[in-house]
């Protein structure tokens, strides 16, 4: 959706830049995650800690027939679980990429929107 009046996006944040620049795109959300990565990964390390944990404290506890379908049970999901965090860092390595992108497609848009006619 278009604001005729300027030519900009109703939705665009900060529309413009302390610097002046144009900004088409709203990319915070992006900039938050990227911002965001070494937390989302140390949320991850506290999880798989707090489930070792929990796994060692049923199985030095519990015994029988349903203790050892527990352990097997597990030690699936932990090995299910064990290379999350370098797919999170994949992940934000990759919107970092997106980002660059997003940005130089932006700054396009700016110089498109300050000079419509192509002059």
């Amino acid at each position: 959706m278009e604001d005729t009046k300027s030519r900009r996006p109703v939705n665009a944040a900060d529309s413009r830049s302390e610097a002046g620049e144009y900004h088409c795109i709203d990319t915070r959300i992006m900039d938050r995650c990227i911002e965001r990565k070494d937390s989302f990964i140390a949320r991850y390390d506290k999880i798989v800690t707090d489930y070792d944990k929990i796994v060692a404290d049923l199985s030095g506890n519990w015994v029988g027939e349903g203790a050892r379908a527990f352990i097997e049970d597990a030690r699936v999901v932990r090995t299910n679980i064990t290379g999350i965090a370098d797919i999170l860092a994949n992940m934000v390595n990759v919107l970092v990429d997106i980002r660059a992108v997003v940005g130089e497609v932006d700054h396009q848009l700016g110089d498109m929107n300050r000079n419509p006619e192509g002059e």
